[in-house]
């Protein structure tokens, strides 16, 4: 005891030699430099502190269906806006940010805190247990959902309601009425936000005049009550039947393998918060239920090694893979349920009950693409076919009998195949993404799945299954990064830097610790997504399109079906013949559907809406977590109000020649909370006032917080 006192004494001792008159203990206490002030301005620059609150609050409020209490992310959007109210129509679309949205929200709600992160991570956790019940087959997954009702949420009375065929209805559960009054008042404030969220209603009075082709050709076939038309290839909205909890809801049917990645991101990030001592009790609750409905969902995937479904020919809870027979009843060579790549089918088994550690299992995965590669390349190919079906031993198997790292390998009449593709886009550029565009495609997919792996292997502690995440990940970065510069170094600059700065976000997504920074370039693609997300908080009123023609109306209907196939073309031409079914009227339009006795001509909406979607919420933000090396989230947790000396709610050049000036008053001065951090000069609070803290405020040009937020 005597000698551990004598070095605190000691320890003192130098610290108030070194430190002269200043306090030492308050000078232990101070933060330390960033590593590297150009990953803190890039971070800063993208995902700054009010920033990133717009950003959930947008996302919140406009890009989620469900309920107060839950959401779950849609990405096509109508949105309309009058004054204070505004209407949202939601989807249909087949992929869509269900799981990777969660994690991006975590990581904004681990990284900054505060209850309206809180609230965001709630609802979005609360919203993959609906995924996972509507159907009420237990493991079951979509490609969206939707609670079947127009729910009208008044953030100026603070109240809620919900519709379904002119009646109010409830849902099966119900939140302590505060914390739904608090809900309403953080995503909902100032506003009255009407969410049509019953594909039923908007499906056919929307969406005639909205999407005239699609609507003529597919949405307006029903077959209700069993389900509604999505898309001819991979979906429809199947309606869960009476007898459900979620009776009446909707859900999107034939979930492809591809989204599974996505998904898998949302369920590992409840497994991370349900057993992280530092998150709320309330959100810990809620993400021990995603982690028992994902068990459910790994334990269904791997009984069939296939996203399972119920299709439009079996009785409602009779399971079949995804996309066997497509809802318009053509097949394909593969369906879209069974797991192909071994990525995936280590992650089914990760997700499950039993999970997943090292050493690996075997793991199935019998959809192998091996014949498609041999049928498309011809015999004379090295690629080598697995025996069926298909066992998968390690993270970096690829196809034909190689890891990632080594399919360059593949040749074709014994030349290496991506020499043959260098040499096609050489002689006719552009020719490339014709051939191998489609592959680069699905390694988004399977690249995600081993993000989701790693950031699994991290929360499990398993060292050896990260190190193989890791190298597997390495390998496909590599190949990314190649297929990236054989199909757009000649014709596509910025797409090459996109996909290039893609496979360092993932890259980084899996925390390998020596991604080039410089393969980010300016993160315009997430930049973008943010630009676009945050300014729907303040959009302008909408006006209604344009009326269109009847020949306009015959053209697009014309060209939606010519991109069908032949059972889709009957079925259009047996019901409509040369005449579609949405026609002008002096003031609007009219529609009729299938069956025609239940979708008479009548009467449909003229759209005032702004179409969008498509982006990707707080994309890059987890590298403050993974590879803060490449984004350093210090500064961006501050925030845009600490570097906004004249306190006018914007970082100008204003507030950089009050820098200036205080930091030539502070030279020599130790900066400390008694002195307002050298009157603001030290942005940082490290102490003192230096570079680094002028890398701050150049970083924080252009930053704003205004003291609210406009509705």
């Amino acid at each position: 005891m005597r000698k551990k006192t004598m070095k605190r004494r000691g320890g003192w001792l130098l610290c108030a030699l070194a430190a002269a008159a200043i306090g030492c203990a308050e000078s232990e206490n101070l933060p330390k430099p960033v590593p590297d002030p150009a990953a803190a301005a890039r971070a800063f620059r993208l995902y700054y502190r009010e920033r990133v609150e717009r950003l959930v609050l947008a996302d919140q409020r406009f890009y989620n269906v469900g309920d107060v209490d839950f959401g779950v992310n849609l990405q096509k959007v109508g949105i309309r806006r009058q004054g204070d109210e505004f209407e949202i129509v939601s989807g249909p679309t087949d992929n869509n940010d269900i799981g990777l949205s969660v994690w991006t929200t975590a990581s904004a709600y681990r990284v900054f805190g505060g209850r309206l992160l809180e609230l965001a991570l709630l609802r979005k956790l609360n919203g993959l247990r609906f995924f996972e019940a509507v159907s009420g087959i237990g493991g079951l997954t979509a490609r969206m959902v939707y609670p079947g009702w127009t729910r009208t949420v008044d953030g100026v009375a603070g109240t809620v309601s919900r519709v379904r065929a002119g009646q109010t209805v409830e849902p099966p559960e119900r939140y302590a009425p505060d914390l739904e009054e608090e809900l309403i008042g953080a995503f909902w404030n100032g506003v009255r936000v009407t969410h049509r969220e019953d594909p039923a209603d908007f499906l056919f009075s929307y969406m005639p005049a909205v999407e005239t082709g699609a609507y003529s050709v597919t949405y307006s076939f029903s077959a209700l009550p069993d389900y509604l038309r999505s898309s001819d290839c991979c979906a429809s909205i199947k309606r869960t039947p009476a007898g459900q909890p979620w009776a009446g809801a909707y859900w999107g049917n034939h979930n492809s393998r591809d989204n599974f990645p996505d998904l898998s991101l949302g369920l590992v990030t409840a497994m991370e918060i349900a057993a992280d001592g530092r998150a709320s009790p309330l959100l810990r609750e809620a993400a021990k239920k995603v982690v028992e409905a994902g068990q459910r969902i790994g334990d269904l995937i791997v009984e069939h090694d296939a996203i399972m479904t119920v299709d439009e020919r079996h009785l409602y809870g009779e399971l079949t893979p995804s996309g066997q027979v497509r809802p318009d009843g053509e097949t394909e060579n593969e369906d879209l349920g069974t797991l192909a790549d071994c990525q995936m089918a280590f992650l089914a088994r990760a997700v499950s009950s039993s999970g997943l550690s090292w050493p690996l299992p075997e793991a199935r995965a019998p959809a192998s693409i091996e014949p498609l590669i041999v049928d498309a390349l011809g015999q004379d190919t090295n690629c080598r076919l697995p025996e069926p079906p298909r066992v998968c031993r390690s993270l970096t198997e690829a196809f034909c009998g190689f890891a990632w790292g080594q399919m360059e390998q593949l040749t074709v009449f014994g030349n290496p195949w991506l020499d043959l593709v260098r040499a096609m886009e050489q002689g006719t550029p552009g020719s490339a993404e014709g051939v191998i565009g489609g592959f680069q495609d699905d390694f988004y997919e399977i690249t995600l799945a081993v993000a989701a792996l790693s950031r699994y292997a991290a929360h499990r502690r398993d060292k050896a299954l990260r190190a193989e995440a890791q190298t597997a990940m390495a390998q496909l970065g590599a190949l990314m990064r190649e297929f990236a510069d054989i199909i757009y170094a000649r014709t596509n600059p910025d797409a090459l830097a996109r996909r290039v700065a893609r496979a360092a976000i993932l890259e980084g997504f899996a925390g390998l610790p020596d991604v080039p920074a410089a393969d980010l370039g300016d993160l315009a693609e997430p930049e973008g997504h943010s630009r676009a997300l945050e300014s729907r908080l303040n959009m302008a009123d909408t006006a209604p399109w344009p009326l269109i023609e009847d020949e306009e109306i015959r053209s697009r209907a014309e060209g939606e079906l010519s991109k069908k196939s032949d059972t889709v073309k009957a079925r259009y031409r047996d019901a409509y013949g040369d005449t579609p079914p949405v026609r002008r009227t002096a003031d609007g339009y009219e529609a009729r559907g299938v069956p025609e006795a239940e979708h008479p001509w009548r009467a449909v909406e003229v759209p005032r809406h702004l179409l969008t979607g498509g982006g990707h919420l707080l994309y890059a933000l987890p590298l403050c977590e993974t590879a803060p090396y490449l984004l350093d989230c210090t500064w961006a947790r501050a925030g845009c109000v600490r570097p906004d000396l004249d306190g006018g709610g914007r970082v100008d050049e204003a507030d950089r020649t009050l820098w200036l000036e205080r930091a030539a008053k502070a030279a020599g001065v130790a900066c400390r909370e008694k002195n307002h951090w050298c009157d603001g000069a030290d942005l940082d609070r490290t102490g003192t006032v230096d570079a680094t803290d002028e890398a701050f405020m150049e970083a924080a040009q252009g930053c704003r917080y205004a003291p609210s937020v406009s509705p």
